[in-house]
């Protein structure tokens, strides 16, 4: 070996590579072949990244039991190998990766619920902001409202669901029976926002989401009553739509507004 970073190097390559290059710079120990001392360390590698795994999905792993889970983890870890110095980002891909791999794929309740615990640790780790007061609304001119635009909260995560992962993963918090599994014959929409330290969600309806989905495009709140008059019909559609404001700005969901 050239240097002790080339030996650093290739001791790195045969942990995550599995390169056993790295056994002919390795000696044998008194009672332990050279092969088995590395063996020790790629088993506590794996160890510690099932155990990162476990720690930001624990809900997924209450969910699927200690053996499903590690079947999970497994092949999570054989597909994704670390590839940042913080171990927060290692499960990053953790939603996407059960959606789209069999056999876990067959089971859509098992991608959404680690959504909703990677959303939940993403609003908790967002950025910080102000959050817009009613008070800053309340010298408006009347004629200004319709102007208006609004910016949501940067922790403000919109998902959405096939399924009731939601409940699921809140009785499973809980520590009681989740109910059982049902499949929505519409997708659900969720938002998942951090207010007052904590990480929280809510379920939007139809309506609300359509608002919320226009509102974060930058659409100005009258034609926003517009579209919710459209949707739900005009009857206190303008009502409708000033309540969904003040349920946002209550729940701290937005940062600020413009009049344009």
């Amino acid at each position: 070996m050239s240097s002790f970073k080339d030996f650093q190097d290739s001791f790195q390559r045969g942990i995550l590579e599995r390169d056993d290059t790295i056994l002919s710079d390795v000696k044998d120990s008194t009672t332990e072949s050279r092969s088995v001392l590395i063996g020790v360390y790629r088993h506590a590698y794996v160890a510690r990244l099932a155990e990162i795994l476990g720690d930001d999905y624990e809900q997924v792993h209450a969910y699927l039991g200690d053996e499903g889970f590690a079947r999970l983890v497994k092949a999570y870890i054989d597909a994704n190998p670390s590839d940042k110095r913080n171990a927060r980002w290692f499960g990053r891909h953790m939603p996407t990766f059960a959606r789209e791999t069999a056999p876990f794929s067959n089971h859509r309740e098992v991608s959404e619920i680690a959504a909703l615990e990677k959303a939940l640790s993403d609003a908790f780790d967002g950025p910080n902001a102000e959050p817009l007061a009613i008070d800053q609304l309340a010298a408006l001119a009347v004629d200004d409202w319709p102007q208006l635009t609004f910016q949501p909260h940067p922790t403000a995560i919109r998902l959405t669901f096939t399924t009731n992962a939601a409940a699921i993963w809140s009785a499973l918090k809980d520590e009681t029976a989740p109910p059982d599994l049902v499949r929505y014959p519409e997708p659900q929409a969720l938002l998942v926002w951090r207010q007052d330290f904590m990480a929280r969600f809510r379920p939007l309806d139809p309506e609300e989401s359509m608002m919320w989905n226009e509102t974060t495009k930058g659409v100005r709140f009258g034609i926003l009553c517009e579209m919710v008059a459209m949707f739900g019909g005009e009857d206190d559609a303008e009502i409708r739509a000033a309540t969904y404001l003040r349920d946002w700005i209550d729940s701290g969901l937005l940062a600020g507004y413009e009049v344009e």
